[in-house]
């Protein structure tokens, strides 16, 4: 093997408090897969103090985030787990999940299963980037745990690893249970999926119910041995486990109850909690009966602009079709299907993507084929596909949406960066509307009392619209929606419409010409906001006027005598107040369902919605009117209400409980751990 080195100039060793070195490698790796570009030739490294991070081709400023957050949360993992390793944990980065398939690094290996666990081989982890921080930092957190827990659970040698795995014979959810565990804190996501199962599943225990999910329920009874018994109690079930070859035993030696008995408490603590949320919440209405006997997800919806139609992607683990469906005579055809069933590796559900051009009378579907992103329009009337090679400069779109019917607005990635842009179909030009670190995810276009704009997700933490690169502020916070207006654009800001540090607002649509939609995990149910935008008074300003005719503006709040010099003062002709004004959202909770809403689509000439709801162990699409205006008090979920009393013994503030609403009974645990957001680990 040839390896080549030389030193790389990189202004993250700067910014990082750990030591970080680069260089550059080629290398082959020996079993072929079939490959689409020439990236993989050329690797490149980052090495920090606990961490070797390989990346390649346009994956720099992913592989500088990725060694910023494994290094972010490696303490802390440490500490869950009390465990320590000698040697440095290899992380393995790639641009996307297609990359990743195509690697030959660790081909020999199969992913353990398709639902998004980090693929481990060794000490080395393999990470991708969807376009989402948050994710990523989830992949690498289950990825140093799953390493970490392979050398505590099984040994560091040959001899002791063949030994410990014939004689320790682990149920499936404990070991994946505890990474995802690790990987994430408990979400109003995870509790929607353990919501659904219970209930629809009311004579199981925790063993039946593991059988069809381990992962899921592994987590949850991690989750509630940590909350009930401390976190420090996990990494002493491990030890114990070990050390006996036995998951009874550590049960009885560390939490001084059977196993039996432990699953039977975590049994009567989540039934007893969806119980009690029963009858406080309301269905979604108008389901629409769509042809899926395998049970199939449903990864993209969208409603035609005259909302007689729907169209939606079904997905059988990698293998997808795209359908359209009259809503009145429930007739559909099929537009388009690609891939092949692939049980062994992680699926990707993120193509294609779907959106109706605004006559209604095309459907735009954006796909992936030999990695290379394509675009195809179908005429709903003559049945004619038409398709065209997209843009090199996008290693990934993440969403789609009609500005007209030659414009598109994306949320891309270049260069390891995802922000949005205006695709131009005729030419197959861009313009790029944000360029920045942070994640910028569902766009969607709007017109706002007259004036054309772009919505969208992000978990920026400012509303000023500059250029910037990653520092050392790393952007892993929650997502709030913002308003982007295309008419003013030189302004350089954003409209913030959402500041909720605490929680997720996703899939924002335009309603009209004054309402948007948008959904919200603030209850711990994911429901539907709706808002618009009003204008304030923002500051005031002092307008000088010099005698030459130029004009100066300071803040209100400024002294002019001390801002300018004497003979500045001097040529001083006139000095007015002006009133700055800009606009802020107004926004109310406007539905209260049982299950989390997963997306929505809006017809854009018509008054209905549609909805894509997980519910009774599947994906359910409903179609109904909305009045933006009607203001609906969402209920609380014990879950969400134990966060909030978390949060508000710190002094942070929390929106208000429901009107006349007792809070409800929460299980006290002996030691209440804190969410991983707020207590990072110092740097």
């Amino acid at each position: 093997m040839r390896t080549l080195l030389y030193p790389l100039s990189l202004a993250l060793s700067m910014l990082l408090a750990w030591p970080v070195s680069g260089q550059t490698t080629q290398t082959e790796f020996g079993k072929n897969r079939v490959q689409y570009h020439r990236d993989f030739a050329e690797w490149s490294m980052y090495e920090s103090r606990n961490f070797i991070t390989y990346w390649y081709g346009e994956g720099r400023f992913i592989g500088q985030s990725v060694v910023q957050i494994a290094e972010y949360d490696f303490r802390e993992i440490q500490g869950i787990l009390e465990h320590r390793m000698n040697d440095k944990i290899e992380i393995i980065v790639y641009v996307d999940l297609t990359d990743l398939k195509q690697s030959n690094i660790g081909s020999e290996e199969a992913f353990v299963n398709t639902g998004g666990q980090t693929k481990i081989v060794g000490n080395k982890m393999f990470v991708y980037f969807n376009g989402d921080h948050n994710d990523l930092r989830r992949q690498i957190r289950e990825g140093i745990a799953g390493v970490y827990l392979n050398a505590m659970l099984f040994g560091s040698n040959l001899q002791e690893i063949v030994q410990n795995a014939v004689m320790m014979n682990l149920p499936e959810w404990f070991k994946e249970g505890l990474i995802a565990f690790v990987g994430t804190e408990w979400s109003s996501e995870l509790d929607n999926q353990l919501r659904d199962l219970l209930l629809r599943y009311p004579e199981d225990d925790f063993e039946d119910l593991a059988e069809k999910d381990p992962k899921l329920l592994g987590h949850s009874l991690w989750y509630f041995i940590s909350q009930n018994y401390g976190n420090s109690t996990v990494s002493n079930l491990l030890y114990l486990t070990r050390i006996n070859r036995s998951v009874e035993s550590g049960f009885l030696y560390v939490l001084g109850s059977t196993y039996r008995r432990t699953l039977d408490s975590w049994e009567r603590f989540f039934r007893d909690r969806y119980a009690e949320e029963a009858g406080q919440t309301t269905p979604p209405e108008g389901e629409v009966p769509v042809k899926n006997k395998r049970n199939l997800p449903i990864t993209q919806l969208k409603i035609s602009p005259d909302g007689q139609r729907i169209a939606y992607v079904l997905n059988e683990i990698g293998r997808y079709r795209v359908f359209i469906q009259d809503l009145q005579t429930g007739e559909r055809t099929l537009v388009h299907k690609g891939g092949f069933r692939n049980a062994i590796q992680a699926t990707d559900y993120n193509y294609p993507l779907i959106a109706w051009n605004p006559s209604g009378l095309e459907l735009g579907v954006i796909y992936e084929r030999r990695d290379v992103v394509k675009f195809l329009r179908y005429d709903i009337h003559s049945k004619e596909r038409v398709v065209e090679d997209m843009s090199t400069q996008y290693q990934r779109i993440y969403s789609m949406d009609y500005i007209t019917p030659t414009e598109l607005v994306l949320s891309a990635a270049v260069r390891g960066h995802s922000d949005i842009f205006i695709y131009f179909t005729l030419t197959r030009q861009s313009q790029r509307l944000t360029d920045d670190f942070w994640d910028d995810l569902d766009a969607v276009f709007t017109r706002v009392h007259g004036q054309r704009g772009i919505l969208f997700a992000s978990n920026r933490t400012d509303s000023l619209l500059t250029r910037a690169r990653l520092d050392s502020i790393l952007p892993i916070t929650t997502y709030d929606i913002y308003y982007l207006n295309l008419d003013k654009r030189d302004e350089g800001e954003l409209v913030r419409i959402t500041h909720t540090p605490h929680a997720n607002e996703r899939h924002p649509v335009s309603l009209d010409d004054t309402w948007f939609a948008f959904l919200s995990d603030e209850s711990g149910i994911v429901n539907r906001k709706t808002g618009y935008l009003e204008d304030y008074i923002h500051h005031f300003e002092h307008v000088i006027t010099f005698q030459d005719g130029e004009e100066m503006r300071l803040h209100a709040d400024s002294i002019i005598e001390q801002v300018l010099d004497s003979a500045a003062l001097a040529q001083i002709d006139t000095v007015t107040l002006d009133t700055v004004i800009k606009q802020r959202g107004v926004t109310h909770f406007n539905s209260n369902y049982s299950r989390n809403v997963l997306s929505q689509s809006k017809a854009r000439r018509a008054g209905r919605l549609a909805e894509l709801v997980f519910l009774d162990g599947a994906h359910r699409i409903f179609v109904h009117t909305i009045e933006p205006e009607a203001e609906v008090q969402p209920f609380l979920t014990q879950h969400q209400r134990q966060w909030m009393e978390w949060l508000s013994s710190r002094g942070e503030e929390v929106p208000p409980y429901e009107p006349g609403m007792e809070p409800l009974r929460v299980m006290p645990p002996v030691t209440q751990t804190p969410p991983r957001d707020t207590q990072p680990p110092t740097p």
